[in-house]
């Protein structure tokens, strides 16, 4: 190897080094996941004002999340690249139990359905689906 392909190697990874460093000033890219249900609560109200959740339950992974409000209104949370996407789920809906899992489908093509890891309150939670208001 020459000296001048020695410098150029180093030059390129010292550019590498300085645009990983840009990003990570910038706040790019990083681990997107729901921390707590506290977290899980301020997403829900910041995707639509006036739904103050009250009790919240999140995937083990902490992907995707479920919240109600008092009104018995749920909603949906899952990670979508380096966003969350949020729902209202209203009927008709399809809810499968299947042990600590819960998966939720709703009637809308753009919405995959998620499946979340709930542990001992997923049957909570499925009963809960249930009961939601169709408004």
């Amino acid at each position: 190897m020459t000296t001048s392909q020695v410098i150029q190697a180093a030059a390129s990874l010292l550019a590498i080094l300085a645009l990983a460093g840009f990003c990570k000033w910038l706040g790019l890219g990083g681990d997107i996941r729901i921390k707590d249900a506290d977290h899980a609560k301020k997403i829900a109200f910041e995707s639509q004002y006036g739904f103050v959740a009250t009790d919240a339950a999140l995937d083990r992974a902490g992907y995707s999340a479920l919240v109600k409000d008092k009104a018995n209104r749920h909603m949906l949370i899952r990670s979508k690249g380096v966003h969350f996407v949020t729902r209202i789920v209203r009927p008709p809906i399809e809810g499968r139990l299947d042990q600590k899992f819960l998966t939720i489908a709703m009637n809308e093509p753009d919405f995959a359905p998620v499946t979340l890891n709930l542990g001992d309150q997923a049957q909570y939670w499925a009963s809960g689906l249930r009961h939601i208001p169709s408004g």
